[in-house]
């Protein structure tokens, strides 16, 4: 079954492709449609703009634009009311060449409700509703401190964003003795709560808003207890903290302690799934050999049933072509991996091969892994174990059933 990732994936390189997309003139239109709103009212609309695009100076420019309205009014008729979500539709010219038309219809089901009801035509489709759907729903506050340091941190989807790494004042150990000691005890316990107090105003001034869903505190000893503990942080942080551990460091890496320790606490965030998934791959295949790597490798596992989960870069954009001699016929499929199409001679008759059909690599293996009944996940290159599974594994892998 194809998961989530999959999804998430093909619904950003369609935004990808559309952000690239740039008219001859204002004749790309965008539609958005709330799920609660009048599909008749939406096509009443687009006759009331049919009828003014007929004004239009520029002959090309109109004919473009009256196309499109006309592409999108027949393919509003399959619906009687918005999907859940509603509908986002985009239409027009899409070819580079001066004077050439090739309109194209593209129309997605966001993956959260639209909340607006919108029709916009211009040099280049309007994606901002949808571009805002792919900022992660949760994001999480960080803090590590003791008494020499501390570093703040959120944590959106799969990225770390470290706020504040800050160095206190606080003396260390003395050795002065009678009212000395009592005077410098009293001095670093006075520098301390000064410390404490400033990096709590800075977790309060972070970590209230409402977007904030939880916060983790670490540190070693008993420190961040006491931090915790103390009134340094308001109601609304304290109410918020949802974990505490035991850090080595209070820097960046301390943050990534936290992390590497807070699995169960975050065990709904892509970051934690996505280490775990890198780290058993590299182990298995260290180890026991019950993984692979590599395009043709892992597209033999799957043809063959072996593979259990196929893991695979986001980042990767080779193509699959399939290639046909216009001599023979024969076909026989190829992967891209630039821009750059490479010749191929038939195998039969020595003839130049034509592409006659190509695929997203990523999606071709998914559609080999769902047949064979393999998870999919697309990794990230937002983490440095997606970072590594990509330069170092060349972004294809598998966790395997069996040799």
């Amino acid at each position: 079954m194809m998961m989530t990732g999959l999804k998430d994936y093909e619904f950003k390189k369609m935004l990808r492709f559309l952000s690239s997309v740039r008219g001859q003139g204002t004749e790309l239109i965008t539609i958005y449609i709330p799920p609660d709103y009048n599909i008749a009212e939406v096509s009443n609309k687009l006759r009331g703009e049919y009828s003014q695009a007929e004004n239009i100076k520029s002959k090309q420019t109109r004919k473009n634009v009256l196309g499109a309205i006309e592409r999108i009014l027949q393919a509003l008729k399959q619906w009687k009311k918005p999907p859940k979500n509603g509908l986002a539709i985009f239409c027009g010219n899409v070819s580079d060449q001066p004077g050439v038309s090739n309109i194209k219809l593209f129309v997605l089901e966001p993956p959260k409700p639209v909340q607006i009801q919108l029709y916009r035509c211009d040099s280049s489709f309007f994606l901002e509703p949808l571009t805002d759907m792919l900022e992660p729903e949760v994001v999480y506050g960080i803090v590590t401190i003791d008494r020499r340091e501390a570093t703040l941190a959120f944590l959106k989807g799969k990225r770390v964003e470290i706020i504040k790494n800050l160095q206190s004042n606080v003396p260390g150990k003395h050795r002065a003795g009678g009212q000395s000691s009592v005077r410098f005890e009293r001095l670093i316990e006075i520098a301390a709560h000064e410390w404490f107090k400033k990096i709590g105003d800075m977790a309060n001034q972070y970590f209230s808003p409402q977007e904030v869903k939880g916060v983790i505190v670490g540190g070693p000893g008993p420190t961040k207890n006491y931090f915790i503990n103390g009134d340094y942080i308001n109601n609304v942080v304290k109410d918020k903290i949802v974990g505490v551990v035991d850090t080595s460091y209070t820097d960046e890496f301390g943050i990534r302690e936290v992390l590497e320790k807070s699995g169960e606490i975050m065990k709904e965030l892509g970051v934690v799934k996505e280490r775990k998934l890198i780290s058993e791959f590299i182990k298995r295949i260290s180890t026991d050999g019950l993984a692979t790597y590599g395009e043709g490798e892992v597209r033999q596992a799957l043809m063959e049933g072996k593979a259990e989960t196929l893991l695979i870069s986001e980042k990767l954009t080779w193509l699959r072509v399939t290639m046909k001699c216009p001599q023979c016929g024969y076909k026989e499929k190829i992967t891209v991996k630039g821009e750059n199409l490479p010749t191929k001679l038939c195998p039969k008759c020595n003839t130049p091969m034509q592409p006659v059909e190509e695929e997203d690599v990523i999606e071709e293996l998914a559609k080999l892994a769902e047949t064979s009944g393999a998870k999919v996940e697309v990794i990230s290159t937002d983490t440095p174990e997606g970072k590594q599974f990509y330069e170092g594994f060349g972004g294809i892998g598998a966790l395997l059933r069996y040799k």
